[in-house]
């Protein structure tokens, strides 16, 4: 990290670096417009940020730091608002409470991704199936006008 205005240069592995691209994919897709990874990360240490990673377990999360090395040989720059850097330092602390490890930035923003990518894969996985993954979250039946019940 360069200040604490939000200004990040981080050098990251090439697996981390891959997640970020498609999740910048996936974001540009959802908003059909190109994005960077300014505007990702911002959407991502949003507030509520900590909560977000908290519906992971404690392996899900420590198998995804082992698998998605965080350091690298890969320069990524970017910077965000303050109230988006603060959100994500907390995230960074609440995690590594949970987790009883030290963390970086870097392994912060790797979780929020990959946060990132399940949603969008069971989101994707919930359409294909025929059921809103809205109405679904709100607790509805989830429930296709077209599928017939079954008796």
């Amino acid at each position: 990290m360069v200040g604490d205005n939000g200004d990040y240069s981080l050098d990251v592995s090439e697996y981390l670096f891959r997640l970020t691209t498609e999740s910048l994919r996936l974001l540009s897709n959802e908003t059909q417009c190109y994005e960077n990874l300014t505007s990702l990360v911002e959407r991502l240490a949003g507030p509520g940020a900590a909560e977000a990673l908290g519906q992971h377990d404690i392996e899900t999360l420590r198998q995804h730091l082992s698998k998605i090395p965080t350091e690298g040989p890969i320069r990524i720059h970017f910077e965000i608002a303050k109230a988006s850097s603060d959100n994500l330092n907390e995230a960074k602390q609440r995690l590594a409470e949970k987790l009883g490890a030290d963390l970086t930035v870097a392994d912060a923003i790797s979780m929020l991704l990959f946060n990132y990518v399940v949603e969008k894969s069971a989101s994707k996985l919930l359409a294909q199936l025929g059921i809103d993954p809205v109405d679904s979250a709100k607790g509805g039946s989830g429930a296709n006008e077209k599928v017939v019940p079954l008796r």
